[in-house]
């Protein structure tokens, strides 16, 4: 069976994209850690907190995610791709 081997710049795009959701992941739990304008406790006192909590985290790696992509894009240069 023949193995799909990606292309240079999807893995290149994926890996940046991964790097951002760790970082946003990290951000995300150093917000709520620190309880940064009372969110955590907002969290806490509605009805929904996993529900809550699972999309902030979603949001924020989605985020960075895409950070992490858009800025190893426009760093990229001609030599590089």
């Amino acid at each position: 069976m023949p193995r799909f081997i990606m292309p240079r710049l999807i893995r290149f795009l994926l890996a940046r994209f991964a790097d951002g959701v760790a970082l946003g992941l990290a951000v995300g739990l150093a917000i709520l850690w620190t309880d940064l304008g009372q969110l955590a406790r907002l969290i806490s006192t509605s009805g929904h907190d996993a529900s809550l909590t699972a999309l902030f985290f979603a949001q924020m790696a989605l985020l960075f995610g895409t950070f992490g992509m858009a800025v190893a894009v426009m760093n990229l240069s001609e030599a590089d791709g």
